[in-house]
């Protein structure tokens, strides 16, 4: 089964945010809330200081937390498991992404909607901080990979892409099958599958294997 996923070039980023407005723009998310965020760390390595810049969201987990912790099942990966939802959800021809997806309200959709019922297990479950509650809209909200963009026949091939990934200025994000990204696409050099040593943000991967790559800032351990 394809798994989508991010891989994400340390060196490269900036912290302009660029990925943090192109995703509030897309969503038209309300002040304070964020999918997508920047980590700023600085500290010192070989007596020398240093700043470093790490661009997060949702890592679309293979045993994603926020799915298990749900009482009400609100979130489901796009794979072969839930055939039923991606019939109902008109997604069956595109091919299986594996990505973390949110069922629409009740409202929405009112054979296959889920409301949130506001609990934050979710927001208290995910080691990367990725649900985040909706303070004005009363839900609790995360990436979903832009899946909406993925498959769009009305977009140009090039733009099938994520907005963070559109608007990065400095080319740090990727977003990809990981077999594509494994594959050395987009540079292997010092890349890992876990967190840069140091990064208290990013939580053991064996916990809930992240679909995500990183490739370390040079000379930081």
């Amino acid at each position: 089964m394809p798994q989508y996923g991010w891989h994400v070039n340390i060196n490269n980023c900036i912290a302009c945010r660029a990925c943090e407005g192109g995703c509030k723009q897309e969503f038209l998310l309300p002040v304070g809330m964020r999918r997508r965020f920047v980590v700023v760390q600085e500290g010192t390595s070989q007596g020398k200081p240093y700043r470093r810049h790490i661009t997060m969201a949702c890592m679309h987990c293979e045993k994603p937390a926020c799915a298990i912790a749900c009482p009400v099942g609100r979130y489901w990966k796009d794979d072969a498991s839930n055939a039923d939802l991606r019939a109902a959800f008109g997604m069956n021809g595109n091919p299986e992404t594996g990505l973390v997806l949110i069922k629409p309200s009740k409202a929405e959709d009112p054979v296959n909607g889920v409301d949130c019922i506001r609990c934050k297990r979710c927001v208290a479950a995910c080691p990367y901080g990725a649900p985040r509650f909706d303070e004005t809209n009363r839900y609790t909200d995360k990436c979903t990979g832009c899946y909406h963009r993925l498959f769009n026949p009305s977009l140009p091939p090039e733009r099938r892409k994520p907005s963070c990934v559109l608007t990065c200025t400095a080319l740090t994000l990727h977003f990809d099958d990981l077999a594509t990204i494994d594959g050395g696409t987009y540079g292997t050099a010092n890349r890992t599958t876990g967190a840069p040593s140091g990064a208290q943000e990013i939580a053991d991967p064996s916990l809930t294997n992240p679909s995500v790559r990183f490739t370390p800032q040079k000379n930081i351990p």
